[in-house]
Order: structure tokens, then sequence, then C-alpha cells
């Protein structure tokens, strides 16, 4: 019996530290990631290799919004996410915007909002950056079943350009009411 445990437990061991091996960008941090990453492909890449929603966090936040309003919104930190590897929408545009901005300034990323006509149903914030006077949004923050929105979308001219994309998407729980440059009305947990 003392055996089996002692090598279920190496074996844990080593699968932890072989996981390790395989993700430096993990043990190295955020900042030193974020340092070696070149462009807005790099921050999408990461995002979109190991970013996982987490319903549980989704429904905590929205509970603290339907007492507080808007200003319950709640976002971890981009290096807190980074390592985590979990969250939502808040969480994802959170990382992004942070990356975006380290990485090129010129990208100016800002927060977008986007208002969902579904009664009862989430709304959903995402990272819209420029390039080269083209407007792109990434997005790795979507839930399940709306995975059609995750991504970099662009160029586009306008917003009006990425509402027609969200339009078009035929997602159960979602559909495009407005969307908006805004301000983040939460803040930091």
């Amino acid at each position: 019996m003392k055996g089996s445990r002692l090598t279920i437990a190496v074996m844990v061991l080593a699968l932890t530290v072989a996981g390790w091996a395989v993700s430096p960008a993990a043990a190295e941090g955020y900042d030193d990631a974020v340092a070696q990453w070149k462009s807005y492909k790099d921050v999408g890449a990461w995002l979109d290799k190991n970013f996982k929603f987490d319903n549980g966090r989704q429904a905590d936040v929205l509970r603290n919004v339907a007492k507080q309003g808007p200003s319950g919104l709640r976002y971890h930190s981009a290096s807190s996410t980074f390592a985590s590897k979990t969250g939502y929408c808040v969480d994802s545009a959170k990382l992004a915007l942070d990356a975006l901005g380290r990485v090129n300034p010129e990208y100016n990323p800002r927060w977008i909002f986007i208002r969902n006509a579904v009664p009862r149903m989430a709304h959903h914030w995402v990272t819209g950056f420029t390039v080269d006077g083209k407007i792109y949004v990434m997005d790795y923050g979507a839930g399940h079943g709306w995975n059609a929105m995750n991504g970099i979308h662009g160029p586009y001219d306008s917003l009006d350009d990425y509402a027609r994309f969200l339009s078009q998407l035929n997602m159960k729980g979602f559909k495009l009411d407005s969307l908006r440059w805004s301000q983040m009305p939460g803040s930091e947990d």
C-alpha cells in the first residue's frame, strides 16, 4: 500500500516537472513571455493555445454584477490570467489589452463592449486595436457555444464592419444588440 502511494506521488511529480518543461513561457512568467512576443499574432497564438473559459468564474462575476451593476465586473490582472490560463471574457480581454500595449503601443488597444440582445444572457468584452490604420479585434474569451467569436478578426475600416461579422453568427444565446469602444466599469480582483 505504501509503495503504491509513493509510486503515484513520484509519477505526479514527474508529470508536473515534464509539464513545466513543455511550457517554458509559463515558467518564465508573464513579463518574460511578453518581452519575447513580437506582434499581435504572438499574443493571439498564446491565448488560442492556452486560455480556457471558466464557467464558474463567469457565474461568480455575473452574480456580482446582478448585485452591484456594471461596477461589479471583475477581472484578473494580465499576469494572473497568464499564470492560471483560465477566466472569462473580461480576463482574456484584459490580458490581450495589456500584452498588446506592451508589444507595440501603436496598436492602441482598447476595450470593446458587446451588448447581447438575448434576455438573461451575458454580454461580452473583447479587445480592439489598430494596425496600419485598420481595426482588429482579439477575442479568445468567448464561452462554450460561442466559439465562432474566438480569434483575431479584421482588418476592418470601422466597428460597424465587426458588428456585421457578429450579426452573421448563429450561436445559441447570442444575438448582437450593439457594440462600442468603452471604458471598463469594473475593477481588478
